[in-house]
């Protein structure tokens, strides 16, 4: 399972990311929406875990450009 981590914090992004792959996780970590929609684009993510508060795209930004893109949306 693929999983997109969107968080600017770099203690959170490094904390999810860590315990996701120890538990054999494929993971994606972005430091805001518009790398994580990046990452989403070259492999999509079977989930996505996104902070709110980010630079350059926020999370509800992030949120409704995956559900508005066909191969994201779901």
């Amino acid at each position: 399972m693929r999983v997109l981590i969107a968080e600017d914090t770099e203690d959170s992004r490094i904390l999810l990311e860590d315990e996701l792959v120890s538990q054999g996780y494929e993971v994606d970590a972005a430091v805001n929406g518009k790398e994580a929609l990046t990452f989403a684009y070259a492999n999509t993510p079977d989930l996505i875990i996104s902070d709110i508060l980010m630079p350059e795209m926020d999370g509800y930004s992030f949120c409704r450009a995956v559900k508005d893109d066909e191969k994201l949306k779901h």
